[in-house]
C-alpha cells in the first residue's frame, strides 16, 4: 500500500510497505563464479554437478546440450542446470561466444528436489529480454566480489547478488509466487518435523521452534499430506524402528529410545497399531532372528 505524506510548499512523498507476510527465501550458498571470454572456437565436454549452475550468454551464440537436447542460445539467454544434469556448451563457429556463470549449493525450494529451481520438465532456457542490462550488472557485480574475496563483506555481497539473481529468473517463468510461499511454508514444518522426530512428543514442541500456532501448522500440514504433523512424526518413528529391527542387533527397548519413546508400552501399541504385529514379531518375520 502507499501513503502521501505532505510536506511544505505541497510537495509531498510516497510511503510503501510491503504486505506480504510470508516472503520466499532462499538459503543459499554461493560455490563460485566465473567468466568465459569471447571466443569463436570453443567446446566443454560433457560434465555434470550435484548443486545447481546458471550460465548466462552475454555476447555472440552457440549451442547448450542438455542430455541428449540441443538447444541454440544467444546473447540475453539464461541456461539453468539442476543438480546431475549432464551438460556441454560449445561455440557455433561463426560468432564469438562469450558467457558468464555462477554454481550455488543449498536451495530448497516449492518441495523440489535440493539445489533445483524449476520443476522437473520446465524449460531448461529462459530469455532475460529487455532487462538484458540489469542481469549483465548482477552477473558482473557478483563475479567481481568473487575475484575480490579478501575485500571485506564479499562473501555477503556475493550471497546477496545470487539471491537477487535467482528471484529475477523465478520473475521471468510463470511459476506462481503465490505456490512457491505457501509450499515454502509446508517445507519449513515438514523439514523440520523430518529432521527432528525423535525428539518432539507434542504439537507445541513443533509451534515453539517455529513460532507458529497450533492451527497454522495443523491445517497447512494436513492439506498437503493428508495427515496430522503428530501423525506424521509416528510414521516415521516406526519407519525408523523397522530399519533397526532388521539392520541391527539393539533390544526392542533401545530401538524404543532411539525413536524417541520414552514409554515402552507406547512404542509397542504404536507399532502394532501400524503394522498389525509386535516389534519383536515383526524382526523374526524378517531376519529370521530374534537378535
Amino acid at each position: 500500500m502507499s501513503e502521501e505524506l505532505r510536506l511544505k510548499k505541497e510537495a509531498y512523498r510516497e510511503h510503501y510497505t510491503i504486505s506480504k507476510s510470508k516472503p520466499l527465501k532462499f538459503n543459499t550458498r554461493v560455490l563460485y563464479a566465473g567468466k568465459l571470454q569471447r571466443t569463436k572456437q570453443w567446446s566443454e565436454n560433457y560434465h555434470e554437478h550435484d548443486f545447481l549452475e546458471i550460465v548466462f550468454v552475454t555476447s555472440g551464440a552457440g549451442h547448450i546440450k542438455i542430455g541428449e537436447t540441443l538447444y541454440n542460445v544467444k546473447k540475453g539467454d539464461l541456461a539453468i542446470y539442476p543438480p546431475n544434469a549432464v551438460h556441454r556448451e560449445y561455440t557455433n563457429g561463426r560468432e564469438p561466444l562469450e558467457m558468464e556463470f555462477f554454481g550455488v549449493t543449498g536451495l530448497k525450494i516449492n518441495l523440489l528436489p535440493d539445489n533445483c529451481l524449476f520443476p522437473e520438465g520446465h524449460e531448461p532456457i529462459v530469455s532475460v529480454g529487455k532487462d538484458f542490462g540489469r542481469f549483465e550488472w548482477l552477473f558482473s557485480a557478483l563475479l567481481k566480489e568473487t575475484q575480490n574475496s579478501s575485500e571485506p563483506y564479499s562473501e555477503m555481497m556475493a550471497d546477496f547478488y545470487v539471491k537477487i539473481l535467482l528471484t529475477e529468473i523465478l520473475r521471468k517463468t510463470e511459476i506462481s509466487e503465490t505456490t512457491l510461499v505457501k509450499n515454502a511454508a509446508f517445507s519449513e514444518i515438514y523439514t523440520y518435523i523430518r529432521d527432528n522426530f525423535t525428539t518432539i512428543n507434542t504439537i507445541d514442541d513443533i509451534c515453539e521452534k517455529l513460532y507458529v500456532n497450533k492451527y497454522y501448522v495443523s491445517h497447512i500440514f494436513k492439506k498437503y499430506t493428508g495427515c496430522s504433523p503428530m501423525q506424521y512424526v509416528t510414521r516415521c518413528r516406526i519407519a525408523l524402528a523397522k530399519s533397526l529391527l532388521e539392520e541391527t542387533n539393539l533390544s526392542v527397548n533401545e530401538i524404543a529410545v532411539k525413536c524417541g519413546y520414552e514409554d515402552v508400552i507406547n512404542f509397542f501399541r504404536n507399532f502394532k497399531k501400524s503394522e498389525n504385529t509386535t516389534p519383536l514379531a515383526y524382526r523374526i518375520a524378517v531376519t529370521g532372528t530374534q537378535s
